[in-house]
């Protein structure tokens, strides 16, 4: 038994037991559930796509986030280390 039957069978036992268990209604639940469960069948691969589109989207972008940039303190204590030295001056004999 294929996995799409089996989700009809039980569909149809579902079917079945909701109208309170009638005879002779066998192939009304069949019929129904196989409807049933092959429209479910074709809408999750359409939903399930969406995601997996956007997660797509989403990680060219992440990967190409820009790398955290150093404190700024970090850049100011560097200028101010510059500042301080002295400058060289040539003096001719």
């Amino acid at each position: 038994m294929s996995d799409i039957e089996a989700k009809i069978r039980e569909k149809a036992r579902e079917l079945w037991l909701a109208e309170g268990q009638p005879e002779g209604r066998a192939d009304q639940h069949w019929l129904e559930a196989e409807a049933i469960v092959r429209a479910e069948a074709e809408a999750k691969p359409k939903a399930a796509r969406k995601p997996r589109a956007a997660a797509a989207k989403k990680e060219p972008a992440e990967a190409n986030a820009p790398a955290a940039k150093k404190p700024a303190a970090k850049k100011e204590a560097v200028k101010k280390e510059t500042t301080k030295k002295p400058s060289l001056k040539v003096v001719s004999g």
